[in-house]
Order: structure tokens, then sequence, then C-alpha cells
């Protein structure tokens, strides 16, 4: 049987594996369930339809799975949170259900969301992310694996960040941020790529020499976009890592930041 505090609130209807701990003044809605080895602290909120994985950590006044922030929410219709394995929410980190009926916002597994950062509806963030303190997503925004968000980052709804990236404290992005890629300021254009991320996460030395490359023509190349990834794909060998950022760019919807811009 989980551990509950005698403060805290289990609605009903939740389902909890029996290694659950739940520590004073928690409240878990009607709808959660919540995986093997997961601990809430203190003072947490888990409510919507919401569905934690094993071994997750909560601090105190982490709020999981509540209504989306937008109007196109209808009231009484189920939206989903859906969380993996392995992750930590800090304290007052919020993340929220997706807001179209049936619809969800989706957590990997390995990530930490470090104190008031958010995620917000719809929104799809990978494995081995790190959302610093303060930083935060609007909505359907996807985030892959292994990028990190440091402090006050906000990107807008619909933006997608690549694997690997990092974007510097503060910045603000309206745009895509391609795989491998150092964002910093207001929409600008990378200064440099992920080097120091990429050498500690096992990337050969063809594969971190191609991403050099990829960004020399790209972003130092004097080229439009089209005629970059053209130049790229011309000269470069297709190796994963140089497909991998040619078919991001190629595919974006909203553009991906450019040499020099600041929009």
């Amino acid at each position: 049987m989980a551990k509950i505090h005698p403060t805290a609130v289990v609605c009903d209807g939740a389902i909890l594996d029996d290694s659950v701990e739940v520590g004073p003044l928690c409240y878990i809605g009607p709808n959660v369930k919540i995986g093997a080895g997961t601990k809430l602290i203190a003072q947490c909120n888990i409510d919507g339809y919401t569905t934690l994985g094993k071994n997750n950590t909560l601090h105190p006044f982490a709020s999981l799975g509540g209504p989306a922030q937008d109007h196109s929410v209808v009231p009484g219709e189920p939206t989903y949170l859906n969380v993996g394995d392995d992750n930590t929410f800090f304290q007052s980190c919020t993340i929220h259900t997706g807001a179209q009926p049936g619809s969800a916002t989706t957590i990997g597994n390995h990530c930490m969301f470090m104190n008031s950062s958010h995620v917000a509806h719809n929104c799809t963030v990978g494995n081995n992310v790190i959302y610093v303190t303060c930083s935060m997503t609007a909505g359907h925004c996807i985030v892959m694996d292994n990028a990190i968000l440091s402090g006050c980052v906000a990107i807008h709804q619909f933006c997608r960040v690549g694997r690997f990236v990092m974007v510097s404290g503060g910045s603000v992005y309206s745009k895509d941020i391609p795989p491998f890629m150092i964002g910093w300021g207001r929409n600008m254009g990378p200064r440099s790529y992920n080097r120091v991320g990429l050498s500690r996460n096992g990337f050969s030395a063809e594969e971190q020499s191609a991403i050099k490359q990829v960004f020399k023509i790209f972003y130092r190349g004097g080229l439009a976009p089209r005629a970059a990834l053209e130049k790229i794909k011309a000269e470069l060998p297709m190796i994963p890592v140089v497909q991998e950022f040619v078919e991001f760019c190629e595919s974006s919807k909203r553009g991906v930041i450019g040499a020099g811009d600041n929009d």
C-alpha cells in the first residue's frame, strides 16, 4: 500500500503503485495514475488526467496536470499529461495538460524541471532535457532530447528546440533552433555549435567535425538558408547528424534561426 501522509488528500479514483510516497499536504486528483517509486515530498499538486511513470520526484509546490491556460479548453472534456520515468520536478514548476479535448502534453524520461519552470499545454519534451530556473515553453512546443534551456529562457508557441541544443540564459525565441547549436539573445543566430555538450555525450570525432562544418556553412558562409542547405548536402558526407540538421531545417514551419537574425 502506498505510503500517504495523513494530511495529504488522495481522491477516490486515483491509482497509486504500492511503493509511491505522498508527503504532507499533497493533493492528488481522481484521474491521476502514479507509477512505482515516485515520491511527492510535500505540498505537491497533481490533477487532471495525469499519468506519471516510475521513480519521479516532486518537490514542494510542484503542480502537474493543471488545465491549459488557453481559450480552446472545453470544461469537462478530458485532456492529458503523460510523464515518463526518472524525472525531477523542483519547487513551483508547472506543467499543464493539453488544451483541445483528447489532446496531451508529453514528458519523456530523465528530465529535470528546476524551480518556477513552466511547460504549457500540448508540448512534447524528450529525454534528458533540462529546464533551468524560470525557463518556459509556450503551447505546442517540441523540445528534443538532451536540450538545455538555461535560466529565464522563453520559447514561443509552436517552436522546436533541436537535440543537444543549449539556449543561453535570458534568451527569447520565436523561431526553431536547429540541433547541436547554442542559442543566445532574441532570435539571434548561434555563435557556435554545442562543442562541449557533444564531447561530453560521446559524439565521435567524425560527427563533431561534420557538425562544425555544418555550422560554418549554414551560419558563417554568407548564404541564404536554402542555398546553405544545398551546399551542405553537396559537400558534406550525409552521416546521421548532418542529415538530422538538414531535415530539421527543411521541415521547419516557423523558420529556423539564421546568421545574424535579430527579428
